[in-house]
């Protein structure tokens, strides 16, 4: 939440579109949809390279939550500029741009730059993407007045603290793991970009370890011999 959020600052977006990341995944980096949509984001293959992200055998960008909630920012800003409304680019952003605009041409003259307009065209919309924005919403009220709907005992998780090394060939999860000093699933948890459980081969990449590790593990990484 905290990077999300920070993330819609730092661009004057609004902050309840985090909630859409709680609409299209409930927020889980390695969420997939029967359409092979993925990540936090539910970004297909092509729109995912499209803005910038790697789909590859070793890697996949889209359950990267950081890489993957900047690509989708910038979607959403797209959207914003192209319909001038952020319920139409919500819409947009879950049914596809040329849908949205082909609907608002057949039965609203090409209108756009109005809120207003999502629901004079919502039921023109698949049933997924008519309850999409009303989903958003609720979610937003729900977050914002927990204590009236019974949720003010709900504690958030902290952010999960990290540091960024980088790793210069394929190396097994196990072994960045036993450098770090940690479990392995603590470096899966952090990395679930690296679908395959290692570093792609050929080539360096940056890697999140758990906070306070980097230096221990610069010295133990050294010493790992060149086969593992």
């Amino acid at each position: 939440e905290e990077m999300i959020r920070g993330a819609l600052r730092e661009r004057g977006m609004p902050e309840d579109l985090i909630y859409l990341a709680l609409v299209e995944s409930g927020f889980s980096p390695v969420a997939r949809s029967h359409a092979s949509a993925v990540g936090l984001w539910q970004f297909i293959a092509g729109t995912a390279r499209r803005y910038g992200l790697e789909v590859s055998t070793y890697v996949d960008e889209r359950r990267d939550p950081i890489k993957a909630t900047q690509a989708a920012l910038d979607y959403l800003e797209d959207l914003y500029e192209r319909f001038g409304s952020w319920y139409l680019a919500a819409a947009a952003y879950n049914t596809g741009e040329n849908r949205v605009e082909r609907i608002l041409r057949q039965h609203a003259g090409g209108a756009r730059g109005d809120d207003a307009l999502y629901w004079q065209i919502s039921n023109r919309l698949h049933r997924e993407t008519r309850n999409y924005v009303p989903k958003m919403l609720a979610a937003a009220i729900l977050s914002t007045y927990r204590d009236h709907y019974g949720f003010g005992d709900v504690e958030p998780e902290l952010p999960e603290a990290y540091e960024v090394v980088t790793i210069p060939d394929a190396t097994e999860f196990a072994v960045i793991a036993e450098a770090a000093g940690v479990e392995a699933d603590a470096i899966r948890r952090l990395n679930p970009q690296f679908t395959r459980r290692l570093t792609p081969p050929g080539r360096a990449v940056e890697v999140r370890i758990p906070a306070g590790r980097a230096e221990a593990f610069a010295v133990a990484y050294a010493e790992i011999p060149p086969d593992q």
